[in-house]
């Protein structure tokens, strides 16, 4: 036999590649189910939850800021935004930079149901408790380097995350924010970040 058993415990780079995609595929899942869940509870669709999740953030927006940021049509948006007006979550005003667009937001009702659901997601945001910090720095960086990959492939189509932004400076050890003029170590990337502008 030639190298059967000195190849039984190696890794290779592409079947290393799958496993991270299948786990990815399968935390998605766990999150797909959950917002399911909760959008049959307060009898919602899951881009309806998406959608007040996203508007919670307490900037009104575009639609085709909320059709980019989800991934999604604009008509398929649209669709979902309506239904949200009819139940009173969401409503609309005229965009002040363009009287012929509209920008929408959180009704009183939309705020209490996106304090709801952000409650009851809660628990998707916990991660073990055992798993040490500096590995879940790890991971962070290793996910955000994915979808910045993705983002380049034009799969994503938004990314705020530090690695696509201007002002992240990654030929220092650690790498420097220069918007900030601070250091940052893994645990300190930003997944969204607001000052956020494109490199």
């Amino acid at each position: 036999m030639t190298g059967g058993s000195q190849n039984a415990g190696m890794n290779p780079t592409g079947k290393l590649d799958r496993k991270l995609l299948a786990a990815g595929e399968r935390l998605g899942r766990a999150v797909r189910v959950a917002k399911q869940q909760a959008a049959n509870r307060h009898r919602l669709t899951p881009l309806q939850v998406d959608v007040v999740g996203l508007l919670a953030k307490g900037r009104g927006l575009r639609v085709g800021e909320i059709a980019a940021e989800l991934d999604v049509t604009q008509p398929t948006v649209s669709d979902s935004i309506n239904a949200l007006v009819e139940k009173g979550f969401v409503g609309r005003d005229r965009d002040p930079n363009d009287r012929r667009a509209s920008i929408v937001g959180l009704t009183e009702s939309g705020d209490l149901l996106a304090h709801d659901l952000a409650a009851e997601l809660a628990p998707l945001a916990a991660a073990d408790p055992d798993t040490p910090d500096h590995a879940k720095a790890i991971a962070l960086r290793v996910l955000l380097t994915e979808i910045r990959r993705l983002h380049l492939a034009n799969v994503i189509t938004v990314d705020r995350s530090c690695l696509t932004c201007r002002h992240y400076n990654h030929s220092t050890r650690p790498a420097h924010c220069l918007l900030l003029d601070r250091p940052l170590v893994d645990a300190d990337l930003r997944v969204d970040c607001p000052e956020h502008q494109p490199a």
